[in-house]
């Protein structure tokens, strides 16, 4: 397993502070991990690890690289890549949690509606729900806590019982509303199970 050293190329602001000093203290299976999958590596922690290799005598120059047992592997696709990297993952987790604080604003905006049109019970009650998952995101954006993501998950239940039983009470039940209601909750589920799936990949 790949530790906080493993930068791949993107933005990050840490690649300077983490893999000068870990690379150097890893095992060979994990610079052998890293040479690998060297070209998904930000230049200067791939050549570190390659010049580490040499050092090591796991490899005698660059030319060992093009042998087939360090031939650069493909990652592989999953629906919830693991990150490793402490900083990513606060980016994802925030990301995450800033769409789903846009998408409180539906039941905001109709229950407000919903009110105005002297629906006052059944309006307050879905203009509540909405102040309540904007809050349980908002809090999820400044740090994480299971709470937050499993009261998300009720509420997220919740709406799309209560948005698919308002669909099927009427006597035309439109393709494209159950289509956009579908999209929208498997979203918004599939976002708030990566955040506790990603949580646990680190324990």
């Amino acid at each position: 397993m790949l530790q906080s050293f493993k930068i791949l190329r993107g933005k990050s602001r840490k690649k300077d502070t983490d893999f000068r000093e870990s690379i150097p203290e890893a095992s060979n299976e994990k610079i052998i991990q890293i040479l690998k999958k060297r070209s998904y590596y930000i230049p200067e922690a791939a050549e570190l690890a390659i010049q580490e290799a040499i050092k090591r005598g796991i490899i005698h120059s660059e030319q060992d690289l093009f042998a087939a047992e360090y031939k650069e592997e493909e990652l592989s696709f999953t629906w919830f890549p693991r990150i490793h990297d402490l900083f990513t993952r606060a980016k994802v987790r925030k990301s995450i949690a800033r769409s789903l604080v846009i998408a409180g604003v539906i039941p905001l905006v109709y229950g407000m509606l919903e009110m105005n049109r002297g629906v006052r019970w059944e309006g307050s009650l879905i203009l509540v729900f909405g102040l309540l998952w904007m809050f349980l995101a908002a809090q999820l954006n400044k740090h994480y806590h299971k709470h937050f993501v499993w009261g998300l998950l009720c509420c997220d239940v919740i709406g799309a019982a209560y948005v698919f039983l308002r669909i099927f009470r009427h006597a035309e039940k439109l393709f494209l509303d159950l289509f956009i209601a579908g999209a929208i909750f498997v979203l918004i589920t599939y976002g708030l199970f990566y955040l506790v799936l990603m949580r646990r990949s680190n324990k």
